[in-house]
């Protein structure tokens, strides 16, 4: 167990997955990505000053990237900008990059954006019988679990759409490089997308800020869903 996830433990989040990745996706029209660098995320207070630089980086018209040490990288090309996070155990208070697209927003107004994403991806380690419960819930036992002396790795894809959103879930029977060993189990990872038509700038730029606002409650409607496939109805610990 890393520091970060015994830190995330002690501070007593039960979660049925471990989220290894957040990020938030600005969906835009003729967006610049030049304009992303370095010293222009530093500057312009989008980031810390004191945040460390990992090389190489990247600043072109058709696409630029700016990987932090941290395990934060903000990523831009014509059509977004993707503000994502990576790491073996993300605890909610350590999740930064909702923060980071809206003062990235905030500094560049002017841009079309059309639409948002948050997209949390978790993993659930297989030690406790998940991948069973996942497939007792998904399908219907048979001889197709079994052919040719292989099992089959199991993948779903969900759409749901209510409520001005859309989320897109993927489920897919994975391993994961933990302790230097491959630890096999669930990935969960959502697309949850909003789409911004608003015509006013100013009222386009508020529903966009917005939107980043309720990365929270994406999160936690993240966790019940999980909590669905999972056969686990218990209350999501960020509710």
């Amino acid at each position: 167990m890393t520091k970060q996830e015994k830190t995330a433990s002690n501070r007593g989040e039960d979660w049925n997955v471990d989220i290894t990745e957040f990020s938030v996706v600005l969906l835009a029209t003729s967006n610049n990505p030049s304009i992303l660098n370095p010293d222009f995320l530093q500057y312009n207070d989008i980031v810390d000053a004191s945040q460390q630089i990992q090389e190489p980086r990247i600043s072109t018209p058709a696409f630029s990237q700016v990987i932090f040490q941290d395990g934060l990288t903000v990523t831009a090309d014509p059509d977004r900008v993707i503000f994502a996070q990576t790491r073996g155990r993300l605890a909610t208070e350590d999740i930064v990059c909702p923060e980071i697209a809206k003062r990235y927003v905030k500094t560049v107004p002017h841009v079309t954006y059309r639409a948002v994403g948050i997209n949390p991806k978790g993993f659930r380690r297989s030690g406790d019988g998940a991948p069973d419960r996942v497939a007792n819930a998904l399908t219907d036992k048979g001889a197709w679990l079994s052919f040719k002396d292989t099992i089959p790795e199991i993948q779903l894809k969900a759409v749901y759409r209510y409520s001005g959103r859309t989320i897109f879930l993927d489920v897919i029977e994975a391993r994961r490089e933990a302790d230097g060993r491959q630890t096999p189990g669930i990935l969960f990872q959502a697309n949850i997308h909003r789409d911004i038509t608003e015509t006013n700038p100013q009222k386009r730029t508020e529903g966009l800020l917005s939107i980043i606002d309720s990365w929270k409650e994406d999160l936690s409607e993240f966790h019940v869903l999980v909590n669905k496939v999972l056969r686990k109805e218990a209350e999501c610990p960020l509710n």
